[in-house]
């Protein structure tokens, strides 16, 4: 058996290591990262943010009208 080989076998957990009633160990690392997730996606959009894109926007839209002139 090549080393990668041996390497993936290492890493791959077949259903009977896990004890009954456990969960695999990507199973828990990926509930925290969902939850993270969720909680980023609710958090509002700082002020601050919205104040540099709004000026972004205004200065693409005098940017373009001095194109069209």
């Amino acid at each position: 058996m090549s080393d990668d080989n041996r390497k993936k076998q290492d890493m791959t957990i077949s259903h009977q290591d896990i004890r009954p009633g456990s969960m695999p160990p990507n199973a828990s690392i990926s509930r925290k990262l969902r939850e993270f997730y969720d909680a980023v996606q609710e958090e509002g959009i700082p002020d601050r943010f919205l104040d540099l894109l709004e000026k972004l926007e205004d200065a693409e839209r005098n940017a373009k009208s001095v194109k069209v002139k």
